[in-house]
């Protein structure tokens, strides 16, 4: 006999990685509030960090064309999974001209073969850590950090090390790194420029993470999604260029970013066909390829694109100034980025937690912000996750940065306790 019959009227329950990731993905209500909140009429939304401003004219005109002219009608049919060819070529070249990439160098030129296009960062983030880890090995993160990696590095199954950021530059302490390091440690997970802090890695620390990762047979996964937009005397180093890391180094790119087209989903993974292999089974088997016609848009803006990006890395930065300038004013510590789409404050002279000044500016001043318990990711340590930062999204038009000067200086903030 068999057991008795299963109750029609129930359904299985959710796999087990998903039930575990519901029940530590402690901020996700938090962060979908916010965004809700921050959407509303008359907010000047500096929470999410997506740009008020329009896109790449070229690669907006070249998609469209492509969408609608009969003979490019092929352009909005599969292109295969690895890319359009004509993008994967116009990556290489832009890459291999901007950082003065040769073959036979250490910095090594990037052919198409070294260019997997991807459903934006995102995936390529998904596609690289499924690719290098799994069940049993770890991935060390510096905290605090884009809250995808924590995320991402459970659900592939993968155990996240944190390894803390201190203030106020939140550059990376090597000492502190190398003794996270253990037998387990499978992938070193660094961003370049910083979201959120805005910490541009220099040359010397990128030496010092290279060094650490060939000694201990660490792959490194490179997050350089702005890559473009530094300030200063502040630039942009690739970890792929240091001697051995090529190898051993997925670099993540965005089109999103360097365009300002977040809702595009384009970006690339740079590596070799080895590794590029490996990402392909996943990007295969989730998205099986990104947009045609709006890969092609791309091919055609980076094809003529000259390094000012419509001046969109100067507009930033100024912003970056703006900003900081009035919230310096307000009381906040304020650490002024080196690059990046944010700006962060320190809301501990106020006497305020991140989540409560957060709600604050957006009750009183109709300014949406995300609070730090957004970007520190909870450990075992016991140190509250809600901690008193808050990061400004700064890929905004001037007019929309000046508001929220305007309105953040006419705002009283309560005594500190």
């Amino acid at each position: 006999m068999s057991g008795a019959a299963a109750d029609p009227t129930s359904i299985p329950p959710l796999s087990d990685i998903t039930l575990v990731e519901f029940a530590n993905n402690t901020t996700g209500d938090i962060w979908n509030e916010l965004l809700v909140l921050a959407r509303q009429p008359g907010v000047v939304n500096l929470g999410q960090g997506f740009p008020d401003y329009d896109g790449s004219k070229v690669a907006r005109e070249a998609a469209a064309e492509a969408m609608v002219d009969p003979a490019k009608s092929a352009l909005n049919q599969y292109s295969m999974p690895l890319g359009l060819q004509s993008l994967q070529s116009a990556v290489s070249t832009f890459y291999n001209k901007s950082y003065g990439l040769k073959e036979g160098a250490v910095n090594r030129a990037i052919e198409p073969e070294n260019v997997l296009v991807t459903i934006g960062a995102t995936e390529g983030l998904y596609a690289s850590l499924k690719t290098l880890s799994g069940p049993g090995d770890e991935v060390i993160i510096f905290n605090p950090g884009f809250p995808w990696y924590l995320t991402t590095t459970r659900v592939v199954g993968a155990t996240p090390v944190l390894v803390e950021l201190d203030g106020p530059d939140f550059a990376p302490d090597m000492e502190k790194l190398e003794e996270a390091i253990t037998p387990k440690t499978k992938v070193l997970l660094i961003n370049t420029p910083h979201n959120p802090c805005g910490h541009c890695y220099t040359k010397e620390e990128m030496e010092g993470f290279a060094r650490l990762a060939l000694k201990h047979n660490l792959f490194v996964i490179s997050d350089e999604v702005y890559e473009n937009v530094t300030f200063g005397e502040a630039r942009h180093h690739r970890i792929a260029d240091e001697e051995g890391m090529f190898e051993r180094t997925v670099t993540l790119c965005s089109a999103s970013k360097l365009f300002s087209l977040t809702g595009w989903r384009v970006g690339w993974a740079l590596s070799t066909p080895d590794l590029l292999k490996g990402l392909a089974v996943y990007h295969g088997n989730t998205s099986y390829c990104a947009p045609s016609p709006l890969q092609h848009g791309l091919a055609v803006a980076l094809g003529v694109e000259d390094g000012s990006f419509e001046g969109i890395p100067k507009l930033v930065e100024g912003n970056a100034e703006l900003l900081g300038k009035a919230l310096t004013d307000k009381g906040f510590a304020v650490t002024q980025p080196q690059g990046g789409h944010f700006l962060v404050a320190d809301t501990t002279p106020l006497g305020l937690k991140g989540l409560e000044c957060a709600k604050l500016l957006l009750t009183h001043a109709k300014v949406g912000v995300v609070p730090g318990v957004i970007f520190y990711f909870p450990d075992d340590t016991g140190v509250d996750p809600d901690r008193p930062l808050l990061r400004f999204a700064i890929c905004k038009r001037r007019d929309t940065i000046e508001e929220a000067v305007r309105r953040i200086r006419e705002m009283d903030f309560p005594a500190p306790k």
